[in-house]
């Protein structure tokens, strides 16, 4: 675990260049400017005192670990400490493994990562966790009033990453806070970047570090970062709760993993800005296709939350989806799919690459979907659009001519 200094000066994104260097001036003469791998099992101590004060052991961290938490944790004023982990997914086990207990009730989006879904009916079932599933499309007052006496976590993901329904977070995270319950927030759409969940009243922000913070399609890591306590006795009991079990669990990530992380976080800002351009100029040529049903993007007039789009997030990251009418079927979506040259079909997102795969809703959502036809997400890489936007046309030819 790393817990952080409180920041003052720069913009977040020098912050973000300028943290966890290789070279320690105060220390060193000379010195690289990225940290070096460290990839270690053992760690010896010094001392006797040393080795019984600090039980050191590389699960708890190594240099180049404890150089990505600090670099992550550089990016919000509000986080307090952070714990990687070895996928997103783990990282997702590990917060509500701490926040839980026989009798509890977890109210989630119904728009949420499918394995969370899985997670909760799978394993928490059977150790007495009971978890409901609230509309994303709901008013945002019928939302908090499905918060029970034994609520202890509220998750959030926002936008969807299929569906990209948008939340009013702040006034979730406040009523939530105001009963007790945990707010957390699944953020991997957003990278951390473009939204700050922590200034939005969440106590918990998780992130599959897979995905932009990595950018090259080559490591799973996720993160677990919390909010600083500054005399808050709830966020304090938490971060404490989730650092206790991240140790238990034994979770943790290789030297070699983070160092990669590391190195492609220092660009994310750039290489966010650049998918999300593109998304939103393949999104607006989209609409105007006569296959679609609706195009599925939060910075589009008319998405569902756009108005806590424009509010709460400084700009949009390259994972958009759009709905096909339903005369469309199976094997003509396949063919549409199939013969695609610069989408690949895979089911992450975040990297260079651009991906494209279906989905049923109807099939994993646990209230009415308004569409029948099939969800089409796509994850927009750094190629140029218009290379994206001819791929995608002779898919649609595809389509009409199965």
């Amino acid at each position: 675990m790393h817990r952080r200094n409180e920041h003052i000066g720069p913009s977040a994104q020098t912050r973000l260049l300028h943290s966890a260097s290789g070279f320690a001036p105060e220390r060193d003469e000379t010195g690289p400017v990225n940290p070096g791998v460290v990839r270690a099992s053992t760690l010896l101590a010094r001392d006797v005192e040393s080795f019984e004060r600090l039980a050191p052991y590389a699960t708890k961290g190594t240099a180049t670990t404890k150089a990505l938490e600090e670099a992550l944790l550089s990016i919000s004023d509000g986080a307090g400490t952070c714990h990687l982990h070895p996928s997103g997914l783990a990282a997702i086990a590990t917060v509500l493994l701490a926040l839980t207990k026989a009798g509890d009730h977890v109210l989630l989006s119904d728009a949420l990562y499918y394995p969370t879904r899985r997670l909760m009916k799978q394993l928490l079932s059977r150790h007495g966790v009971t978890a409901s599933f609230f509309d994303p499309r709901a008013e945002t007052e019928a939302i908090i009033t499905q918060m029970r006496e034994n609520t202890s976590v509220l998750f959030l993901e926002s936008p969807g990453s299929d569906s990209m329904e948008v939340l009013d977070i702040p006034a979730l995270a406040q009523a939530a806070r105001e009963r007790g319950i945990v707010p957390l927030i699944d953020d991997t759409w957003s990278a951390g970047w473009l939204f700050d969940p922590f200034r939005a009243g969440c106590l918990v922000s998780v992130q599959a570090l897979t995905k932009y913070q990595c950018g090259h399609a080559d490591v799973l890591m996720g993160a677990v970062l919390c909010a600083r306590d500054a005399g808050d006795a709830l966020a304090a009991a938490v971060a404490e709760r989730i650092a206790t079990t991240h140790q238990t669990l034994g979770q943790c990530a290789s030297g070699d993993d983070a160092w990669l992380v590391l190195r492609g976080l220092r660009t994310m800002p750039l290489r966010l800005q650049r998918h999300g351009e593109s998304a939103l100029k393949i999104a607006h040529w989209l609409q105007g296709r006569p296959e679609m049903a609706a195009v599925l993007h939060p910075a589009l007039p008319g998405a569902v939350g756009h108005e806590f789009f424009a509010r709460d997030f400084s700009g949009a990251s390259g994972l958009f989806s759009f709905v096909l009418k339903p005369e469309h079927d199976d094997d003509a979506v396949s063919a549409m799919l199939d013969g695609l040259e610069l989408f690949g079909l895979g089911a992450s997102w975040g990297s260079y690459e651009s991906l494209i795969m279906r989905k049923n809703m109807r099939q994993i959502r646990s209230h009415p979907w308004p569409y029948e036809g099939w969800l089409i997400r796509l994850s927009i890489g750094l190629e140029e659009p218009e290379d994206l936007i001819a791929d995608l046309e002779a898919g649609f030819e595809r389509l009409s001519c199965d």
